[in-house]
């Protein structure tokens, strides 16, 4: 993974609890270690703990014609352009107006508006929005985002989304 470029945080899981295998791990690329048996709330902290350090979760980026904001509730909200996109009400709206998205969509359409014009290759955005190896160049990727376009032509907000030939996909922060 790590030759290939994937920057998806690894957390291995294994009975094998020597020192050796743990520190022959972590110096061949895996971020995390943890020794089963293992408890499932010390996973979930370690995963939360190692996507955080990467950008991809508790908060958002100032960038460009992004916004993080804390609405009324109390809720994570992004917003850039006429998008908005409620992250613990897991609401999508344009101009006000709600978008019905999938759970997969909506976890695209997160990842894109936390890292504004960063560009995210198919295996990237798999792995992260999937949260599972990326095998084989199939076209899920490219079919939840071609979906994910045809829901936003109405707005005329589909062009938010773009496509960088030859790496991969990126939200284009609206000037």
């Amino acid at each position: 993974m790590r030759e290939s470029g994937s920057g998806v945080p690894v957390v291995v899981i294994s009975a094998r609890g020597e020192v050796d295998d743990r520190v022959g791990l972590l110096r061949l690329g895996a971020d995390d270690y943890l020794v089963k048996p293992f408890d499932l709330d010390e996973l979930s902290a370690r995963i939360g703990a190692q996507l955080r350090g990467r950008g991809y979760a508790g908060g958002a980026e100032s960038a460009g014609g992004l916004r993080a904001a804390a609405s009324d509730g109390g809720h994570t909200v992004l917003a850039i352009g006429r998008w908005s996109l409620d992250i613990d009400a897991h609401t999508f709206r344009i101009d006000d107006e709600p978008v019905s998205l999938t759970n997969i969509e909506f976890a695209i359409v997160e990842l894109l508006m936390g890292h504004p014009d960063t560009v995210f290759s198919k295996r990237q955005v798999y792995e992260l929005c999937w949260g599972e190896p990326y095998m084989v160049d199939d076209n899920t990727v490219t079919a939840h985002i071609s979906k994910i376009r045809a829901k936003l032509r109405a707005s005329g907000t589909d062009g938010y989304i773009r496509t960088v030939w030859g790496l991969g996909v990126k939200l284009a922060v609206p000037r």
